[in-house]
């Protein structure tokens, strides 16, 4: 983040600059001390405004980890542990979840329907920032709705798709 000090020698590079156009100007070149002048301060304030820019400006370079979501904080018994569970259910019956935002949610140890079918929005809304830009899926395909119905042993036009080879 620039500093007061970083700023103003900024500024005195561009009045260094200024004083140094003024002297080449009005000593050597044909202009007069006043054209010279005007001369002068527009170059300094435009370098002065250039070096602002080019050093001073927005916040500093961002690496990866500024943009990692934040850590889990919900419900303990929808996310289980890192371990891998003997049986897991295909999430890929549940329209909208294809086979790598599959691999996705069981790398984040999501591998059932019921822990899907248990997300409330806080959950939802984190593993819509863990899955970017695909995250709107989770609320505009019901992917809770569908996990319910999955879970309590029913099936919805599309998990039949899947099971009889369909897709995928």
């Amino acid at each position: 983040m620039p500093t007061e000090n970083d700023t103003r020698l900024c500024w005195i590079s561009g009045a260094g600059l200024g004083l140094l156009v003024w002297i080449l100007t009005v000593g050597p070149g044909d202009l007069n001390w006043f054209e010279g002048l005007v001369l002068a301060l527009v170059s300094g304030g435009l370098f002065g405004v250039f070096l602002i820019w080019l050093l001073c400006r927005g916040e500093p370079a961002m690496d990866a980890s500024h943009w990692a979501p934040p850590p889990f904080t919900g419900n303990p018994a929808v996310r289980p542990k890192k371990t891998v569970p003997a049986v897991r259910d295909d999430l890929k019956e549940i329209r909208g979840i294809g086979p790598k935002l599959e691999e996705m949610l069981n790398e984040h140890g999501i591998t059932r329907f019921a822990q899907i079918a248990a997300w409330d929005d806080k959950e939802i809304d984190h593993f819509a920032e863990v899955i970017g830009r695909m995250g709107g899926r989770i609320r505009n395909d019901d992917w809770v709705g569908q996990a319910r119905t999955l879970t309590a042993g029913g099936g919805t036009e599309f998990s039949k798709r899947v099971e009889e080879g369909g897709l995928y």
